[in-house]
């Protein structure tokens, strides 16, 4: 069956001749659309929710008009009437409602991507430049919210958007202006959001090599991040506190010129309750929250839990293949993440400032005299790596076990123990190196992360290329 647009149901391009576009997580023939009719629903969606051709309500109730308005506005459900009505009686300080219509596709609930994404962030900016006026406080958050989605695209690197993100900032303090004043309602998320966005866009033209006002750019982000934080604080949200505070160390650092230092303990803290807010709040399936148990597992692997670690992402793979399809940009990302996860990265003990990565175990036959015939354990492996990554110079041989040593946290495997015969099997993650006693201090994981620390001799240490299937607890 030939795709159509869900809008207008047109099977060819629009009235300017351009074809379909599907940027989101409809799967088969369903999401594709017109740009146009994207915008034009959006725009829509955008200045009226009850809008005439919509579906029924939950209930199957039409829509009804029982009042002075003429021609095609003024219709409802009933149950919509209803819900506004209650909202507007139990909260007469919202900032109008952030709708979704111009990031996130209707059909599957998820965001939009690529150039789509780009087209209908600017479409938005556009909406609220000509409908709404920054003199008021609906006008102010509509703009707000707009140009603030707009920012998290900007690229710093290219000289057009470096123009458009600086004219950003200066519509976002105007923004703050206002909301300084106008105290008709609450504006806290408003502010800390806008003081993010100016910060982030300051930070990324402060980390521009050989950017002539870097320190200048720097320091204004840290004084919005600051900003952010005592708004955060007062909000009691702890969650943005200790991100927006970890963006004030990675630029005190870059001011001070000196290498930040970072607690992974805490780090791991922090991605870990980042991701089970998103988890618990936006669902397993959302972009958000697969990003956020993206940035969780590699929290977990700079600690050395790599086996929790790539089970997380593995996990997260099949979620966002499921929800999203395999050429999502999501899923394409995980897939990626997976396979450097799935690396096992070594070092021949004559050449240790070079990084291999084994690829698999191999046995080969040496003949030590006539009469006698042993078999040697040998690894291949392939490389040496470089930074950045180029596997066409990387050269590929084998090469003997006893030459070789574990990058720190190699998955491996206990097996050929003869005294503590109930390690056999087990598996673990190497720690680190004890040159004093010739042993790896190897750590014990489970899903909890809890931690166990062995020392154990390379001899009866073997590599775990392929993880095995959990136990169901």
């Amino acid at each position: 069956e030939a795709p159509c647009c869900w809008l207008c149901l047109a099977e060819g391009p629009d009235a300017s001749g351009k074809q379909f576009v599907r940027d989101c997580s409809c799967r088969g023939s369903s999401g594709y659309a017109h740009l146009s009719c994207i915008i034009g629903y959006a725009e829509s969606a955008e200045s009226d929710t009850n809008r005439v051709g919509d579906t029924p309500d939950a209930t199957g109730q039409r829509f009804v008009r029982d009042c002075s308005c003429r021609g095609s506005s003024g219709y409802a459900h009933i149950s919509c009437i209803i819900g506004y009505a209650e909202s507007a009686e139990s909260d007469t300080n919202r900032v109008g409602d952030i709708r979704n219509a111009f990031i996130a596709c209707p059909n599957c609930k998820q965001l939009y991507q690529n150039e789509l994404r780009q087209d209908l962030s600017k479409a938005r900016v556009r909406f609220a430049e000509r409908d709404y006026t920054m003199d008021n406080a609906e006008g102010v958050a509509m703009h707000a919210t707009a140009v603030m989605n707009r920012m998290t695209l900007i690229d710093a690197e290219k000289q057009y958007d470096r123009i458009e993100g600086k004219q950003i900032c200066t519509k976002l303090q105007h923004v703050l202006d206002f909301t300084k004043t106008d105290k008709s309602r609450s504006w806290a998320q408003i502010q800390a959001s806008a003081h993010m966005s100016i910060a982030t866009f300051h930070l990324r033209m402060g980390m521009r090599f050989g950017y002539a006002e870097w320190k200048d750019c720097l320091q204004s982000a840290k004084e919005h991040y600051e900003m952010a934080v005592e708004i955060y604080t007062n909000e009691k949200d702890e969650l943005s506190v200790s991100a927006t505070e970890k963006m004030i160390a990675i630029i005190n650092a870059r001011l001070d010129g000196v290498e930040r230092q970072v607690d992974p303990e805490a780090n791991l803290n922090m991605e870990r309750k980042k991701y089970k807010f998103y988890l618990d709040n936006l669902g397993q399936n959302h972009i958000t929250t697969i990003n956020a148990g993206i940035s969780y597992a590699q929290a977990l692997s700079d600690l050395c839990y790599t086996i929790v670690a790539e089970r997380y992402v593995a996990k997260l793979h099949g979620i966002s293949q499921r929800a999203h399809g395999s050429d999502h940009n999501c899923t394409v990302e995980l897939l990626t993440c997976l396979k450097r996860f799935r690396e096992r990265r070594v070092y021949i003990k004559s050449r240790p400032n070079e990084t291999f990565q084994a690829l698999r175990y191999e046995e080969s036959d040496t003949n030590d005299d006539d009469d006698d015939q042993t078999q040697k354990r040998l690894l291949v492996l392939q490389g040496p790596i470089s930074i950045p990554r180029n596997v066409a110079t990387e050269q590929t041989f084998q090469q003997d076990c006893a030459n070789v040593s574990f990058a720190i946290g190699t998955p491996v495997i206990f097996q050929g123990l003869i005294v503590t015969t109930s390690l056999n099997d087990k598996i673990g993650t190497v720690k680190e190196f004890d040159k004093e006693t010739n042993k790896y201090a190897i750590y014990f994981q489970e899903e909890n992360v809890v931690k166990k620390a062995l020392g154990a001799e390379e001899q009866f240490l073997h590599i775990l290329f392929d993880l095995p299937e959990e136990e169901e607890k």
